[in-house]
């Protein structure tokens, strides 16, 4: 059928009707829906409509038509093949968004299925079916396919160049990325290594909220030298006549404990001794301070992490389960103690140290500050989050100084005996 185009002109045509006429391309464009609702239709488009339809004139502001009668109509009358016949001769072509959004998927999945087997011998296929469920790549390549094929490009070369102890995060990305600055934060291949280290790397890190530290060790890489972010550790036992087991041996003999910091630990790591031994982790210094000074150098290996662990601490604890350590972990008594605790649990095959409801219960009548922050759930022991709770107040490690180091001492009364 021939187009009627004065005749269409005069319907549907001018600037009265281009609103109508822009969503109703929409509509088809998008492939789905026999209504369309226009809401504060203008008078302008009333009338259209009602004269294409031959329908009385009504009332209010709201205008709803049929597609498919718009469609017939046209064509009984002879003025269009059809709605979409219509719309083109008046406006140009159409575009098919559904085949257009069915092309585009269709290249992104190439994309990634491109450098799948790339990302396999590292073990980061579910790095990239997470990139593309969730939309990071696109939204940093701006949605271009092309710039996002070289930034999965670049991250792969990092990558693939991981480990690499000691070497400062500046000087890969030179190596890497021909740009110094190419991994620093905010830069988009940093965001894409960044989330395969934390997330998928050589099994991730355990802490949902690490600091840039603490994801670019999990490498082997420095950030700006790191000598800021330190391990306190006392009694670690070392092998070998490397200069990081030099150092501690020394500390070991004279009782001391030491401050390692996340550079000696990536470019001068000491030779561990502690194949089917137990290393014993506490939360707080004091701990550290009262061991060395009650038990001497007959204390079992002991660290603290200070806190939240950091880079450092995350990364001794690596290199002593590699070693074939034996960890035995605990923290403070409190919402954030519990939430560290699932961090390492979920990183490691710890053991929680006095870390549990018993405990908590025998030292019911001991006071401390009010419990803060979101709750946490403790999965190795159920009763203890329940009971922490019923508490209402924290319970710091310095109160049970005595029962730990009573866990720490190696006289041959204890031998590093942990009893519930």
């Amino acid at each position: 059928m021939s187009l009627d185009r004065e005749r269409l002109q005069r319907l549907l045509g001018g600037p009265g009707t281009e609103r109508l006429r822009r969503r109703l391309r929409e509509r088809l464009g998008r492939g789905g829906g026999d209504t369309l609702t226009l809401t504060r239709s203008t008078p302008e488009e009333r009338a259209a409509v009602e004269r294409l339809l031959g329908r009385a004139p009504r009332s209010g502001s709201s205008l709803r038509v049929s597609l498919p009668e718009i469609d017939a109509t046209l064509a009984r009358a002879g003025i269009a093949p059809g709605l979409r016949a219509a719309l083109e001769a008046l406006d140009g072509p159409i575009r098919d968004q559904q085949a257009e959004q069915q092309a585009e998927t269709r290249r992104w999945q190439a994309l990634f299925e491109a450098v799948r087997e790339r990302a396999a011998p590292l073990g980061l296929e579910a790095w990239l079916d997470e990139l593309a469920a969730r939309g990071l790549l696109k939204r940093l390549a701006r949605r271009d396919p092309a710039r996002a094929a070289a930034l999965l490009d670049q991250s792969l070369t990092v990558l693939e160049a991981l480990p690499d102890p000691g070497l400062n995060r500046s000087t890969l990305a030179a190596r890497c990325l021909g740009d110094a600055h190419g991994l620093d934060p905010g830069q988009p291949a940093a965001a894409l290594v960044r989330r395969a280290l934390h997330r998928h790397w050589r099994g991730g890190i355990g802490d949902d909220r690490p600091d840039e530290r603490t994801i670019w060790a999990h490498a082997g890489i420095l950030v700006g030298g790191d000598i800021t972010s330190t391990v306190l550790v006392y009694q670690l036992p070392v092998q070998g006549d490397t200069p990081g087991s030099r150092m501690l041996r020394i500390q070991n003999q004279v009782g001391e404990p030491a401050y390692l910091t996340l550079r000696q630990l990536l470019r001068h790591p000491p030779r561990w001794d502690c194949a089917d031994r137990d290393v014993f982790v506490c939360e707080n210094p004091t701990v550290v301070a009262e061991a060395a000074e009650r038990l001497g150098t007959e204390c079992a290996p002991l660290i603290s992490t200070g806190g939240r662990p950091g880079a450092a601490v995350w990364l001794l604890l690596e290199q002593l389960r590699d070693a074939g350590a034996r960890l035995q972990y605990r923290a403070d008594f409190d919402w954030a103690g519990l939430s560290i605790m699932n961090s390492v649990l979920a990183r490691f095959e710890a053991r929680p140290w006095r870390m549990d409801a018993a405990t908590l219960q025998r030292h019911a009548e001991v006071p401390g500050p009010p419990l803060e922050g979101p709750a946490a759930a403790a999965p190795w022991d159920p009763d203890l989050a329940p009971t922490l709770a019923a508490r209402g107040t924290a319970l710091h490690e310095e109160r049970l100084l005595d029962e730990l180091l009573a866990d720490l001492s190696r006289s041959p009364a204890n031998a590093c005996a942990v009893s519930p």
